[in-house]
């Protein structure tokens, strides 16, 4: 079975005197101002709710933790922080096209996304996003290369932390599988308008950039 290479113009050499180029590999570099909203505006991420302490099984109270309200077990102490979760996307591309899932389950059935999902506890996130898009395309990864981190502001669930990488190389015919009810190869400079979330179409259009597409 034929190995697809994602193949990238390599960036001229410069001398040590000159300022670092505002395109790498044709991306551009991104400052971000601190203070500023997030890209889906001023949201109020999901939090899921906790009743009795995973410790001693007491109730928990609510109570002040470094300016904060917290639930916090009376009894052993135990306080409940509301970390983001980390999820991993995967961008393939072959040609002018990317690989899009229709989503099997909700939240958000049977719209489009990138292959991705939740990150499990020590996981590497290279190895999370190959066994997502193993888990829903059936493609085996075998590099990438990490392209942005995006707030997942209108996940219902969770406040998701999503890693964008571009698959650099890979083997294999998509097939739908896991959560997935349909894979398709849609032209990256024109995706469909249902995508399942407002991160993944900040990351195509990244990609795009990136790839110069």
């Amino acid at each position: 079975m034929a190995r697809h290479t994602l193949r990238i113009p390599q960036a001229r050499p410069r001398a040590r005197s000159q300022p670092p180029p505002t395109r790498v590999h044709r991306q551009r570099r991104r400052s971000q101002r601190v203070g500023q909203p997030h890209d889906d505006g001023l949201v109020e991420f999901a939090k899921p709710e906790y009743r009795f302490c995973p410790r001693c099984g007491t109730p928990l109270v609510d109570q002040m933790e470094h300016a904060e309200l917290r639930p916090t077990c009376p009894k052993c102490g135990f306080v409940v922080y509301y970390n983001p979760v980390p999820a991993v996307g995967a961008v393939i591309v072959e040609g002018d096209t990317v690989l899009l899932v229709k989503r099997k389950y909700e939240p958000r059935r049977d719209m489009w996304s990138l292959p991705a999902g939740f990150m499990n506890y020590g996981e590497r996130q290279v190895d999370a996003l190959a066994r997502e898009v193993r888990e829903e395309t059936g493609l085996e990864v075998f590099s990438a290369t990490q392209l942005s981190v995006e707030d997942a502001a209108d996940d219902p669930r969770v406040h998701a932390l999503l890693i964008s990488f571009i698959v650099d190389s890979w083997e294999g015919q998509p097939r739908p599988g896991d959560d997935a009810s349909a894979c398709q190869w849609w032209p990256i400079a024109s995706p469909p308008p249902d995508v399942a979330w407002r991160n993944h179409t900040r990351v195509l259009a990244k990609a795009r950039e990136w790839l110069g597409l």
